[in-house]
C-alpha cells in the first residue's frame, strides 16, 4: 500500500513540458495547503505568517526542480519571483500567440 508521501510524488522538472509540470505543482501545493502564495496575501494574515507560508511553498517548488533548472532560479526568494522566472524561461507560446504562418 502506497503511503501518502508517495501518492503526491511529482517528477522533477527538467526544463521540458513546463505546462504539465506547472499543473502538477499547483495540484500538489493545493494538496499540501501551500497554495495561498500562488494568489495574493490575505488582508488578515500577518506578514510573518505570509513569509513562512511563501517560504514553504517556495521550498516545495525548488525540491521539484532538477539541479540544472534550480541553478537558473537560485536567486529567487519568493514564490512569485520563482514562478515568473520559470515562466519566462520555459513557457512556450501557443500557436495562437505566435500566429499561424501562411494565412
Amino acid at each position: 500500500m502506497a503511503s501518502e508521501k508517495d501518492s503526491y510524488k511529482i517528477e522533477k522538472f527538467d526544463g521540458s513540458n513546463f505546462r504539465f509540470w506547472k499543473m502538477q505543482m499547483e495540484d500538489y501545493l493545493y494538496q499540501k495547503d501551500l497554495y495561498l502564495p500562488l494568489d495574493m496575501k490575505l488582508q488578515n494574515m500577518k506578514d510573518e505568517e505570509w513569509k513562512v507560508l511563501d517560504r514553504k511553498a517556495l521550498g516545495a517548488i525548488r525540491l521539484s526542480l532538477m539541479r540544472s533548472v534550480a541553478f537558473n532560479v537560485k536567486d529567487q526568494d519568493t514564490i512569485a519571483g520563482l514562478i515568473k522566472a520559470l515562466f519566462n524561461m520555459y513557457e512556450q507560446p501557443s500557436a495562437a500567440q505566435k500566429g499561424i504562418k501562411g494565412e
